[in-house]
C-alpha cells in the first residue's frame, strides 16, 4: 500500500513491569543496546509518571553516550 511503517522492539512499561522504575530502566537499556547494534530501535510506553520520570532521569546520560531520541515519524521507512 506504500505506507511507511516501523516495528516496535521494546515496550518500556508493559504489564510485566507496570510502574516498576527498575523494570523500565532495564527495558530502556535493552532498547539502547538494540539501537547501538542495529543503528535504530523503536520503543513505546505509556504516558505515566513513572515512565516519564525514568526517561527524564536516563535521557541526558544516554544522549551523552550518542543515543539520539527522535519522534516515530523520523524512524518509519
Amino acid at each position: 500500500m506504500g505506507l511507511r511503517a516501523a516495528v516496535r522492539q521494546v515496550f518500556l512499561d508493559s504489564v510485566e513491569g507496570g510502574d516498576d522504575p527498575d523494570y523500565i530502566r532495564g527495558q530502556l537499556k535493552e532498547l539502547t543496546s538494540l539501537a547501538r547494534v542495529k543503528g535504530k530501535a523503536v520503543g513505546i510506553g505509556h504516558l505515566n509518571e513513572t515512565t516519564l520520570k525514568v526517561l527524564k532521569e536516563m535521557m541526558p546520560q544516554l544522549e551523552e553516550e550518542g543515543i539520539q531520541f527522535v519522534t516515530a515519524s523520523a524512524i518509519v521507512e
